[in-house]
């Protein structure tokens, strides 16, 4: 099995229409809902900002596994953010951390970054043991609004012990991790 890491291109984006759904509603903002090609560019294109923004994906012969978005890029800093997403059909099955580790060494190999970090959502336990096995070290705690707030009512329903409601916003806690580009020793 061939994979291939590289910048995701305009038609990549088109092959987001045969990715699976997620079922569980906390996850619902990483199906792609899209049916027209417009929209596939419109997604495409808010993820391409030239010095902001950039986009990798990690391909099986052609097709997207998976991508992530380099984010919040603070130049001076030298520390940026990653999101990634997995193909459902293809979760646990190890292309996510793949994904990480290839990354990880492309993005610190070619940019002026030396700190990544993401957030999890607290309830999100199968990302947060990828991310630790591949060294991201917790390291707060935050309280911020849900980025889903379309299905807020089905998921206070379904988990009301993950979520919070405050004057019409669901809340719930995210993990910030980290990992330092001197720790890449341990991702090779």
């Amino acid at each position: 099995m061939k994979l291939e890491f590289r910048k995701l291109r305009r038609d990549d984006a088109y092959k987001f229409i045969r990715w699976g759904k997620h079922e569980d509603p906390r996850f619902y903002q990483y199906n792609f809902p899209f049916d027209h090609k417009g929209e596939f560019d419109a997604w495409y294109f808010s993820k391409q900002k030239l010095i902001r923004k950039k986009v990798y994906g990690l391909f099986l012969a052609d097709y997207p596994l998976g991508f992530i978005t380099l984010k919040h890029i603070k130049w001076f800093q030298r520390k940026a953010e990653l999101g990634i997403a997995i193909d459902p059909n293809y979760i646990s099955e190890g292309f996510g951390s793949e994904l990480l580790r290839q990354y990880l060494n492309y993005v610190f190999g070619h940019y002026p970054i030396d700190t990544m970090s993401l957030r999890v959502a607290h309830f999100n336990k199968r990302a947060q043991k990828s991310y630790e096995k591949i060294g991201f070290i917790k390291i707060k705690e935050i309280f911020e609004p849900f980025e889903e707030q379309g299905f807020k009512d089905v998921i206070m329903t379904k988990y009301p012990d993950q979520f919070s409601m405050i004057d019409g916003t669901l809340y719930t806690t995210f993990y910030v991790m980290e990992f330092h580009k001197n720790q890449m020793i341990k991702v090779n």
